[in-house]
């Protein structure tokens, strides 16, 4: 198969952006027993490890459990091979990339971490012994340099294995079964890859710069997204469902980014740790100051690009995103005009709902207008593809 091989064909227009998670009910027959013979075998798992009477955290008992993790992740591969590379059924593989994922992760992780303790003979006091080093000093380069000088690559490394144990199985599992959903979990791990070398190589200013990495990051997906959506505008291969999970992802994490660099500006500097509402967005708004007021109108002002950006592309999931913001925004504004609970509640049900309601009836007609400075035919028509007019 080819990542371009045709979906199956629908009655739904293709500006109505198709759901890359369901075929049909028999994908949700399926995806319940599916679901129901995972329970099963995490429940055998347990039930073998306490009949085995093996002393629990030993390497004798990690191994058993291990192995009976290994075994069930070869299972589910076979199922994916059956399930998603035969018949093609979307939401099951949904689950079963999940759970592949999961389960290789954690072999993943545990292997490296046996390398580290029973191949080099580290132990957990080195790490409190490189923390210990950097005790009495404010948080700052020489403090980072103080830790980082006492801990072994071996150690150092360990997000970028984490990462990589994310990461690898997930692009196998596209790889093998050209699965959107595996693509879209592929592109969160890369940018994730890209983030832990990054802060393994220099890990000080990541962490200072962590609301720029944040953007970066959310932006890298969209930009990824973008882009396969470009290489499929009629939106009718997987390359469009592969799009369409990398700008769910990226929705939410560009979306808390961006509010909280509004909030809290691009690094740490001068960063109030004791403060929990500069460190939680929906903290923030909730307080009931003045702050709070000025917090909402930016985060509306956030979320309306978004909008504007999404009719743009012709994808919802960044409005959809900022649905719990922008309603807990509208909240606050209402309650910063002082009426009562019950009055925020209904007006903010009213605004909110007529919103969306008028996105999506008008959706077509609402595009037409921001698209005709752009011309229907040529590369930027497949960053934002023109509305035919049997849609609009």
């Amino acid at each position: 198969m080819t990542d371009t091989d045709i979906a199956p064909s629908s009655s739904a227009r293709p500006s109505d952006e198709m759901l890359p998670f369901l075929n049909n009910f028999h994908d949700i027959f399926t995806t319940i027993g599916v679901l129901i013979l995972l329970g099963g075998i995490s429940l055998g798992i347990g039930q073998v490890m306490g009949t085995l009477g093996l002393p629990e955290g030993e390497i004798s008992w990690q191994l058993a459990l291990m192995g009976l993790i290994a075994g069930a992740t070869v299972l589910v591969w076979l199922l994916s091979a059956l399930l998603v590379g035969k018949q093609r059924r979307i939401l099951p593989g949904i689950v079963l990339a999940g759970a592949f994922m999961f389960a290789c992760t954690i072999l993943l992780v545990w292997g490296y971490t046996q390398i580290l303790v029973q191949g080099l003979g580290l132990e957990e006091g080195a790490v409190e012994a490189a923390f210990e080093a950097a005790e009495g000093m404010e948080f700052g380069r020489p403090a980072v340099a103080a830790v980082t000088s006492q801990l072994p690559w071996s150690i150092r490394l360990i997000p970028v294995i984490a990462a990589l144990a994310a990461f690898l199985p997930a692009f196998l599992y596209y790889r093998q079964f050209r699965l959107p959903f595996a693509g879209g979990l592929s592109g969160v791990g890369l940018v994730g890859l890209v983030v832990a070398i990054a802060f393994t190589i220099e890990p000080y200013t990541v962490a200072l710069y962590l609301p720029t990495v944040s953007v970066l990051a959310g932006l890298g997906l969209l930009i990824a997204g973008i882009i396969f959506d470009a290489r499929d505008p009629a939106r009718e291969t997987r390359l469009a469902g592969t799009a369409f999970w990398l700008h769910f992802f990226a929705a939410p994490i560009l979306l808390s980014a961006v509010l909280n660099v509004t909030q809290i500006g691009w690094s740490f500097k001068g960063f109030d740790v004791d403060n929990p509402e500069a460190v939680n967005m929906f903290a923030a708004l909730a307080a009931n100051d003045d702050r709070a007021a000025s917090l909402a109108m930016i985060a509306l002002a956030v979320i309306g690009v978004f909008a504007l950006v999404s009719l743009l592309i012709n994808r919802r999931a960044l409005i959809v995103s900022g649905l719990l913001t922008a309603g807990l925004s509208i909240a606050v504004l209402v309650n910063a005009a002082g009426l009562g609970a019950g009055a925020m509640v209904a007006v903010t049900l009213l605004v909110l709902g007529a919103v969306v309601v008028v996105l999506g009836a008008a959706w077509n007609p609402i595009r037409s207008v921001l698209l005709a400075p752009f011309p229907s035919e040529g590369p930027l028509a497949r960053l934002f593809p023109p509305v035919s007019a049997r849609e609009g």
